[in-house]
């Protein structure tokens, strides 16, 4: 049945999410959650590692999820079932979209599609924020809270002003950091 479940959780995933694995966050998180693979808690640092190792952070996620829900074969059941949809759906529309070129229908969907990616991006930051910081706060803990703020703020406009810095090593910078400063 776990595996029927994952199956079904990431290709419904797969087939309705649209801006990439940081959009795809708050579908992941619901279906983690109702199927009781992980805790939010555990979900978020699953978020962080998949950002951290190579690949797409989608497929990253897939994986790891999956195998905390049925090992080895969960990770290939919810990687293929999450990938499968933009397959499908890739080979269906690549002749429709050419003939359509330049339909202003088309161009209109799109612009909606990448304003619903944006607020779904925009979301799971907000979900990643907080978990990282309500944790801090929830203890007391003012100090942690806005040591992880400046970091974050830090990177952000480290990557503004200094676009072409390898991400990989903003990402690398920032774990030095923070074990530096949160480090005992």
């Amino acid at each position: 049945m776990v595996f029927i479940d994952l199956f079904v959780s990431f290709f419904r995933i797969g087939l309705f999410s649209f801006g990439g694995g940081l959009a795809m966050i708050p579908m992941y998180l619901t279906e983690v959650e109702k199927h009781g693979w992980m805790t939010q808690s555990e979900f978020m640092d699953i978020v962080a590692v998949s950002q951290m190792t190579p690949g797409p952070i989608a497929v990253n996620m897939a994986s790891y999820v999956g195998s905390s829900a049925a090992g080895w074969a969960g990770a290939i059941v919810a990687t293929t079932a999450l990938a499968l949809p933009s397959v499908l759906v890739i080979l269906a529309l690549t002749t429709v979209l050419t003939r359509l070129k330049n339909n202003p229908w088309k161009n209109a969907f799109f612009f909606g599609i990448k304003s619903a990616a944006m607020a779904l991006i925009f979301y799971a930051g907000w979900l990643i924020a907080s978990d990282t910081l309500s944790s801090s706060l929830n203890e007391g803990q003012w100090l942690t809270a806005v040591k992880g703020l400046l970091i974050a703020g830090g990177c952000y406009l480290t990557r503004i002003y200094w676009s072409k810095l390898e991400p990989v090593l903003l990402i690398l910078a920032s774990g030095v950091i923070g074990a530096l400063v949160f480090g005992g």
